[in-house]
């Protein structure tokens, strides 16, 4: 993996903090993250005040667009930490600007994560079914480093067409005590989310992922890292003096539990906080 080093500044950095555009958001992370970097200095740049050649020592950018603008400057060689930019987003980054360096703050729950959390969640669980599209083909091979770790047997069957499942499929859904959502687009997207839901509701089968928007819909949990988390992380990054690695899975999450879907797949409700905890417990 290709490194991006990091310059260690004993007195402190001039951190700039790239956006879009100024908006009540952009204002409020700006807010809430200057007191818990208090040896740096933090600036908020608009993408328009680029041209004015803001003197920094490091960046941090929010969303692709603020990234991109900030890549195609060939001129800024600063460390550069991405926030709130998806995998896909990244990618097509790095292919665009090949000889520029970035690094990425990962929100998406890890897969040991998730995992852990059907341990706490579910303890009697063994057979986890995982429905996967082409793209997320590769997930499979950690995945099943992870499940093996935790005493889980997984169902992984190719799901072509989430709206029309085949026998393999169905026969995994049978099988399995739950299903494991992976960060796959071309299954869990809102398109398909009513369609997906109602199937494993009516077979009585938990989701567990893939994320916390699928929780408010009818998962029953999942591990997430919001805007707290996000600040947490980047306060510790900004005052770590390691290198930056191009990626970074965000260490620091909460849990999110649908306590109706729960109870009604006669899954014992548990505190969110206390099953964060026991995550942290169950985590190597």
């Amino acid at each position: 993996m290709t490194l991006m080093l990091c310059p260690v500044f004993s007195w402190g950095a001039t951190v700039g903090l790239l956006v879009d555009s100024k908006t009540d958001q952009a204002l409020s992370f700006h807010q809430h993250l200057t007191p818990l970097i208090p040896l740096h200095s933090l600036t908020l740049y608009s993408v328009n005040q680029l041209s004015e050649n803001p003197n920094v020592d490091r960046w941090l950018t929010i969303g692709p667009k603020a990234l991109a603008e900030l890549l195609a400057i060939p001129d800024y060689k600063q460390p550069i930490l991405s926030l709130f930019v998806t995998s896909l987003a990244a990618k097509k980054l790095k292919a665009r600007f090949p000889d520029r360096a970035f690094s990425v703050l990962d929100n998406t729950p890890t897969l040991k994560r998730q995992l852990s959390l059907i341990k706490v969640l579910t303890p009697h669980t063994k057979r986890v079914a995982v429905f996967y599209s082409a793209q997320a083909k590769s997930q499979l091979k950690e995945l099943q480093t992870q499940a093996d770790a935790l005493n889980l047997q997984l169902l992984t069957t190719e799901l072509s067409d989430p709206l029309n499942w085949k026998r393999d499929a169905l026969k995994s859904l049978k099988d399995a005590d739950l299903v494991l959502a992976l960060n796959d687009s071309a299954i869990y997207n809102a398109t398909n989310i009513r369609s997906i839901l109602m199937r494993l509701y009516r077979a009585g089968r938990p989701l567990i992922g893939p994320d916390k928007g699928y929780v408010r819909a009818g998962a029953v949990a999942s591990t997430y890292s919001g805007v707290q988390e996000t600040l947490k992380a980047i306060a510790e990054l900004l005052n770590s003096q390691e290198q930056w690695p191009e990626l970074i899975a965000n260490p620091y999450f909460k849990v999110s539990i649908n306590s109706q879907v729960a109870r009604s797949l006669n899954i014992v409700v548990e505190d969110a906080k206390k099953v964060g905890i026991a995550i942290e417990g169950v985590l190597p």
